[in-house]
């Protein structure tokens, strides 16, 4: 039992945050209910060039995200280390699987709903304005970028409630991660507010009134 890393990942959650939710919310959502279905959907997840690693997206309601939204960087991290563990025993050639916990209003209350993607490495990722008005419409996710209203910001946006200095998107082991630089709006990450998040395809940032889009490369117009 002691080399079961779900066991090992159960105790932690039980010893650092369950207990506390137990005690305040005795029907709630628990940390570790997340991740036994975590393990369901990773051994049920297809392999497909599973070098590149999988991304597995935790969709929470928003009520449920809001309880554990303090708990969620060190659960998201435990998370991402019990699936790394299954991987290991697997023997499967995959780089680390990543785990993200979203905000989502079509989830109902008190239950997940979890989805997995062959995760794309930054430099097949780009940057794409799905609203709003900016001369580059699209940027490759291959270096830093700052993002703002300023004319030398990397990506510039025409929009008033963007700040000139918005947000910067860094590279960090061939994931992108995005980074607040204290806006006067905030970082909207798929309608959560974020300070420091890593990104993935699919995921939409809200600057003011505009709105990037993190696509995969070929799904559009060539980067610039």
């Amino acid at each position: 039992m002691n080399g079961n890393p779900f066991a090992r990942l159960e105790a932690a959650c039980a010893n650092v945050v369950e207990r506390t939710f137990a005690f305040a919310f005795p029907s709630a959502l628990e940390p570790v209910q997340i991740a036994r279905k975590l393990v369901a959907n990773f051994e049920a997840a297809a392999v497909v060039d599973e070098r590149r690693g999988r991304c597995f997206t935790v969709q929470l309601h928003p009520s449920d995200y809001a309880r554990l939204e303090n708990e969620l960087p060190y659960l998201e991290r435990q998370w991402t280390a019990m699936l790394a563990r299954l991987a290991e025993r697997s023997r499967r050639p995959q780089r680390t699987p990543e785990v993200r916990a979203r905000s989502d209003a079509s989830v109902a209350a008190g239950t997940i709903t979890i989805s997995s993607v062959s995760r794309p490495q930054a430099e097949r990722l780009v940057l794409r304005v799905r609203r709003g008005i900016a001369p580059r419409r699209e940027v490759a996710l291959n270096r830093t970028l700052v993002v703002g209203r300023e004319p030398a910001c990397d990506v510039v946006l025409a929009d008033s409630r963007v700040s000139r200095r918005h947000c910067v998107v860094e590279i960090e082991d061939g994931v992108p991660h995005v980074r607040d630089l204290g806006s006067s709006n905030g970082t909207l990450l798929n309608g959560t507010r974020v300070g420091t998040s890593a990104l993935g395809c699919g995921d939409v940032l809200a600057l003011g009134d505009t709105e990037l889009l993190v696509d995969a490369v070929g799904d559009g117009p060539a980067a610039v």
